[in-house]
């Protein structure tokens, strides 16, 4: 589109006024993903953390009742 004929669109479509609903939808869709995104990584981060402490104390149930190794001696 010509630069010429950008003040006539304005115009036409009410101004950049009448897109402000829009833009403020679009803002709090934005912010809404954002915090959901974060919400679902610390609980995944906490179910990883609570993973890990499950492993942690299998291996170091496992490792307590399991026989010494022989000595090569």
């Amino acid at each position: 589109m010509p630069h010429f004929l950008l003040p006539a669109v304005l115009l036409q479509s009410g101004g950049p006024s009448s897109n402000l609903p829009y833009l403020f939808a679009a803002f709090a869709v934005s912010w809404l993903v954002f915090f959901g995104y974060a919400f679902f990584m610390s609980r995944r981060q906490r179910e990883l953390r609570n993973e890990i402490a499950r492993l942690q104390r299998l291996v170091d149930a496992d490792s307590a009742a399991a026989p010494p190794p022989p000595s090569s001696d």
